[in-house]
């Protein structure tokens, strides 16, 4: 492959990682509906609905924290000659913003109803359900309060995940 392929394939890659990347979070947001199916089930189901959510909770904290994760190597690795022990500033600063860009995303898809795939389908109108987000205040502080929440699970979880990455991935 060459080096413009090669760059051609990564920018993509990443272009696609981005933009699907809130959608591991954003299954933390269907708790709600949860919140909707219970008066409408018996015990026996009540359960099963706990657990449901429950499972679908985690796997979404853990692909959205192993996805962050390995951003996080491919920025450390991109400055391993300069890095001292710990986690760079700049790193942490990047990831602070991606996730407040995913608090955005998780907005657009859960208040606006805006889906991923539509950046292909329907660029006008992530184009314009973005505008209308940031015209909103109220909207613009939920999302960064689910930028804040991202950023908690995240750095909160990162010890775990660093474990299992170093047992799971090694060189």
């Amino acid at each position: 492959m060459s080096k413009a392929n090669s760059i051609f394939a990564k920018t993509w890659s990443g272009f696609l990682w981005l933009i699907f990347l809130p959608n591991t979070i954003y299954i933390l947001t269907d708790i709600t509906h949860l919140l909707e199916d219970w008066p409408r089930v018996n015990s026996l189901f009540k359960l099963i609905l706990i657990l449901q959510y429950t499972l679908f909770s985690i796997f979404g904290i853990i692909t959205f924290v192993a996805a962050v994760y390995f951003f996080q190597k491919l920025l450390e690795r991109k400055s391993a000659g300069r890095r001292k022990k710990g986690i760079k500033v700049s790193t942490i600063t990047a990831i602070c913003i991606l996730n407040f860009v995913v608090g955005f995303g998780v907005i657009l898809g859960g208040i606006r109803r805006t889906n991923s795939w539509y950046i292909f389908t329907n660029p006008s109108r992530v184009l314009e359900d973005a505008l209308n987000l940031i015209y909103s205040q109220e909207l613009l502080i939920l999302a960064f309060g689910v930028g804040i929440l991202a950023n908690i699970i995240y750095f909160l979880t990162l010890e775990s995940v660093a474990t299992w990455g170093k047992k799971y991935f090694k060189k």
